[in-house]
């Protein structure tokens, strides 16, 4: 198989982790601070315009990964670096590429809120993430499982680097997460 199919069958499964086949419904009653809908009802989100991240021919596939666990005490919102879990890329002279990063882990987590996950672009919080008190939840459970998620932005000239952050929203003092046996796999796009 060339490397460019190659390369074009792992945007193709990246893209299928996104879930854009079909609805999602709750089955968790995990309690936090963000009200949760009663079990197997279709949760329906006020209408928003998607924001768009697209991008041309598939240039470079970079993958990160790690079978050590990595643990942390809670931070009560504060990021936390996923030690190793970073890409330094170079833009382009002109214009810019796009990058989706799809981060997938083994996950554990304890407390009264949930564990959240950004991707950092050279230290700022990369799309989808919302600046409203209520960040991406990775997990929430007291239990083993795989948990993935997606991001996209853009890189123009010079040197970026795209980190994977990890948090959690409940007390600090009894909240804790656990990732393990993760992969990092960043696609770049014209």
């Amino acid at each position: 198989m060339s490397n460019q199919r190659t390369l074009a069958f792992a945007a193709v499964a990246s893209l299928a982790t996104l879930g854009l086949v079909g609805g999602a419904t709750t089955t968790s009653t995990a309690s936090s601070d963000r009200p949760a809908p009663p079990v197997g009802q279709r949760v329906v989100a006020k209408a928003t315009a998607p924001v768009k991240c697209d991008g041309g021919a598939l240039k470079k596939l970079s993958t990160r990964l790690s079978a050590d666990p990595f643990s942390f005490a809670g931070t009560a919102g504060a990021d936390v670096a996923v030690t190793g879990a970073q890409v330094a890329l170079t833009g382009p002279p002109k214009g810019t590429d796009t990058v989706l990063v799809t981060f997938t882990a083994e996950t554990y987590y304890t407390g009264s809120g949930w564990m959240s996950l950004e991707l950092h672009k050279d230290g700022v919080p990369a799309a989808p993430y919302a600046d409203n008190g209520s960040p991406f939840a990775f997990t929430s459970e007291a239990s083993y499982h795989g948990d993935s998620a997606q991001f996209c932005t853009r890189i123009g000239k010079g040197t970026h680097i795209l980190a994977i952050q990890a948090s959690t929203t409940g007390n600090s003092s009894t909240d804790s997460g656990w990732i393990d046996d993760w992969t990092m796999s960043v696609l770049r796009f014209e």
